[in-house]
């Protein structure tokens, strides 16, 4: 079992951020399970924890995960970078833009 540091952020293009996490995440967890585990005084958007909505989209912009167990997002989607991070699982170090639904096309 391999752990990637993961890079949660929310807000502006540029720092500051409103949220700024890294936490350590293996490769059998999936990312949203570990920040809420990390920290639970953090909101991160959820509702059916199976892959099968959009309330926890995210983009990532650095690295790579696997969310095969997802069935929302199509084949362009997942090319552009969207993940769910419900059903994501880090492949490699990741930065990933969190609460990114109102802006998934």
């Amino acid at each position: 079992m391999a752990t990637y540091n993961v890079q949660l952020i929310k807000g502006k293009k540029k720092p500051p951020y409103e949220i700024d996490v890294t936490i350590e995440v293996d490769d059998e967890t999936y990312i949203l399970d570990a920040v809420e585990e990390a920290h639970p005084d953090l909101e991160f958007p959820s509702s059916c924890r199976a892959g099968s909505c959009s309330s926890c989209a995210a983009r990532i912009t650095s690295g790579e995960v696997d969310q095969e167990d997802q069935n929302f997002l199509d084949d362009e989607q997942v090319e552009k970078g969207w993940i769910l991070l419900c059903v994501a699982k880090p492949k490699s170090d990741c930065v990933i833009k969190t609460h990114q639904e109102a802006y998934l096309v």
